[in-house]
């Protein structure tokens, strides 16, 4: 596996409260991640392209376009699930969800360099 996209999403597991980075396919099949010991990645994964399916089936019915991110907030976290291809989403968990803010902009910052690790792969 890439190392780059390893490093990507080291990123975001170094902030306190980020339980989970991850790549994956919109099928919700795991390219990479990192993730805290006993979530179960593959499971979370899995769910959540359903979660990006369902996002970007409203989006073509209230004719706004494609998804360009879906936050889904708990009373206990969130998660941002962002395409960053085709085929393929990023995925963060958090329990804290006042990083909304700063995990939207890396998400930002980092776009460009998704997409390049996996384009290497």
């Amino acid at each position: 596996m890439s190392g780059t996209l390893r490093d990507l999403l080291s990123r975001f597991r170094a902030l306190d409260n980020v339980e989970l980075a991850a790549l994956a396919g919109t099928d919700g099949l795991l390219i990479e991640s990192t993730a805290r010991a006993g979530v179960d990645v593959d499971a979370i994964c899995a769910v959540a392209s359903n979660g990006l399916a369902m996002a970007e089936a409203l989006g073509r019915e209230i004719k706004k376009g494609g998804t360009v991110q879906t936050v889904l907030e708990y009373d206990n976290g969130l998660i941002l699930l962002e395409p960053v291809s085709d085929d393929a989403m990023l995925l963060v968990m958090t329990s804290d969800r006042d990083l909304l803010g700063r995990l939207r902009y890396m998400i930002q910052s980092h776009r460009s360099g998704f997409a390049a690790a996996l384009a290497a792969i």
